[in-house]
């Protein structure tokens, strides 16, 4: 995780000078269309080469705050490891604190992970199959009182037979605990961190909470790379 915080630490002092000096671009996350493909499949090949691909069956996909861009990371390595011809993956919306998928995928709000936490839906009920992407997703679904992603384990569970790979895109770990909760529950944890916004102390509080809950971090995705950035950090390490 060292490289991360040098790499942020060094966009702090370097974003000052590049505002004054020359305009800074931005797209979605520092790519668009074929650069953001391949960037993708190399974040899946390190994903896969670095940890083993047997051992790694679910994914939980976190940031520190809020509008990091879990939900575009999360769907575009899910996206990546679909493109494998015969693998099973689902990406669930475990973000029940400001849901994206939906609107990303251009989906009908429909019953969801907080439908079935709430006792109102079955796992079949969920899953919806996006052609396009060669993938299954299961949403946020409609909110209900009390309803919380901690007790999704069961749900992990009964779809865990299903599919090869399961992404879930999970709320900040350092705004809400069942981020933390379900971390200890997957075989590994992403933490997502953008390179112009997030705070080295944001990210490194993002690490101890992952550290205290016992969760397996399998690395760092630096996101929305500005063109200033001295050095490209790529995908995972």
């Amino acid at each position: 995780m060292s490289k991360i915080y040098e790499a942020l630490k060094r966009a702090e002092r370097e974003r000052e000078k590049a505002r004054d000096s020359f305009p800074v671009s931005r797209s979605d996350d520092g790519k668009s269309g074929r650069s953001a493909d391949e960037t993708y499949r190399r974040l899946r090949a390190s994903l896969l080469f670095g940890a083993g691909a047997s051992e790694l069956r679910t994914i939980l996909v976190t940031a520190a705050r809020h509008r990091e861009g879990t939900s575009r990371v999360t769907l575009g390595l899910a996206t990546a490891l679909a493109a494998e011809e015969g693998t099973r993956v689902l990406l669930v919306e475990a973000n029940l604190h400001s849901p994206a998928l939906a609107r990303r995928l251009s989906l009908d709000h429909r019953s969801g992970v907080a439908d079935y936490l709430a006792g109102k839906a079955t796992v079949d009920e969920l899953i919806i199959p996006v052609e396009s992407l060669g993938l299954s997703v299961i949403l946020a679904g409609t909110l209900h009182p009390h309803a919380s992603s901690e007790s999704i384990e069961s749900l992990l569970a009964e779809v865990e037979p299903q599919f090869d790979y399961i992404l879930i895109d999970a709320a900040p770990v350092n705004r809400y605990a069942d981020s933390s909760v379900l971390a200890a529950k997957v075989d590994g944890v992403i933490l997502v961190v953008e390179a112009d916004r997030t705070p080295v102390v944001e990210a490194e509080a993002a690490k101890r909470n992952l550290d205290r809950a016992g969760a397996r971090i399998l690395g760092a995705v630096l996101n929305r790379q500005r063109s200033y950035l001295p050095a490209m950090l790529q995908g995972l390490f």
